[in-house]
């Protein structure tokens, strides 16, 4: 009796450990099919804003600038100026000593003396022949060279009188004066060098009105319009300020100058780097995290799209501007709403259920 007991109780454990071990081998079951299903992250995809703003580097200069040179070679005299100084339009920044100049103008001048001299004496000479003429004690021929003569000397003169007037423009050449108001920026040569012809001498920057260039690619360029309010802000520190699109250049190898106006008062100093951004419209485009595109630089870029029940599809697109870590990318069966992975893809595959993470 005692061993049909004993029996049933080691049946009885047998029978309970083959229920636990069933039930440890379903829950190991359940578990391993929860961890095999990978976690992910998603995003939806969303439409680009109607305007972007786009950023680019510039630096502060005088919208007014010049490098003044003189016309001719020369000696570097005097030099009246200083660097940082302020002067007037007007005002003289150098004289230049050229020992031929002087000498043309006393020449020139000596000429129309000799020339008036010489008209004098004719004048006086057709009036004492012409009234012999009238008393008919002198030929006409004599009358008529005489006048001729006289007209000669009347063009002579006209030619002399040029002549002089250039030599004087030239002698005044030889002082450099400011052609307009302005600061001098720098100096490029020192008294006694000698000078050639068109080298600059120094280097102005008017003290009116203040511009920041900047290239733009020409596509972006055609969006801009002149008078078009644009944001600025100063590299070093948090000045900002506001300036106007004054003008836009034609487009070469495939960037476009774009001149930015800014007010004297509220620039910043000349040379201090900017950076001034540009809001313009822009047609809407689809867009996705930065982190959803794969292999986004390579030759295959795709991003995983979740259809409804949790499967990844691999979508090829073409990346284009990225904005605030946002890409902007072209594909043809990806709409807006549509969910991309943005973690978690590393080793996903086509078809394959995943669990996304809130």
């Amino acid at each position: 009796m005692r061993t049909v007991r004993r029996w049933a109780l080691v049946a009885v454990l047998m029978l309970g450990g083959s229920l636990m071990a069933g039930c440890d081998a379903e829950s190991a079951r359940v578990g391993r099919s929860e961890e095999v299903l990978p976690a992910v992250r998603s995003a939806a995809v969303r439409l680009s804003p109607a305007r972007e703003r786009y950023r680019f580097p510039g630096t502060v200069r005088a919208s007014e600038r010049a490098a003044p040179a003189f016309l001719h070679a020369g000696v570097l005299r005097e030099r009246p100026v200083v660097r940082g100084q302020r002067i007037e339009a007007g005002a003289p920044l150098a004289v230049l000593h050229n020992p031929a100049m002087a000498p043309a103008l006393e020449a020139a001048e000596a000429h129309v003396r000799e020339l008036d001299a010489r008209l004098r004496r004719l004048e006086r000479d057709v009036a004492r022949v012409r009234t012999l003429r009238e008393r008919n004690l002198s030929a006409a021929d004599e009358l008529d060279r005489l006048v001729a003569e006289r007209d000669a000397a009347v063009q002579a003169r006209e030619r002399a009188l040029a002549r002089r007037d250039e030599a004087e423009a030239q002698l005044a050449e030889l002082t450099l004066r400011a052609p307009f108001a302005a600061e001098v920026t720098d100096l490029l040569v020192e008294p006694g060098d000698f000078v050639a012809a068109g080298q600059p001498i120094l280097r102005l920057a008017g003290i009116g009105e203040r511009e920041v260039e900047i290239g733009v690619p020409a596509a972006l360029a055609e969006r801009l319009a002149v008078g078009q309010s644009v944001d600025l802000v100063a590299t070093f520190g948090a000045q900002r300020l506001v300036g106007r699109v004054r003008d836009i250049g034609r487009a070469g190898r495939g960037m476009t100058p774009v001149i930015i106006a800014i007010d004297a008062a509220a620039a910043p100093a000349l040379g201090e780097s900017v950076r001034v951004q540009l809001a313009a419209a822009a047609p809407p485009a689809l867009q996705v995290p930065l982190e959803a595109v794969v292999d986004p630089g390579g030759h295959d870029p795709q991003v995983l799209v979740l259809d409804d029940d949790d499967r990844v599809r691999p979508v090829a697109v073409t990346p284009g501007r990225l904005a605030d870590g946002w890409v902007a990318v072209s594909a043809a069966s990806l709409a807006p709403g549509a969910r991309v992975v943005t973690a978690g893809q590393g080793r996903l595959e086509a078809g394959e259920r995943v669990r996304v993470l809130p």
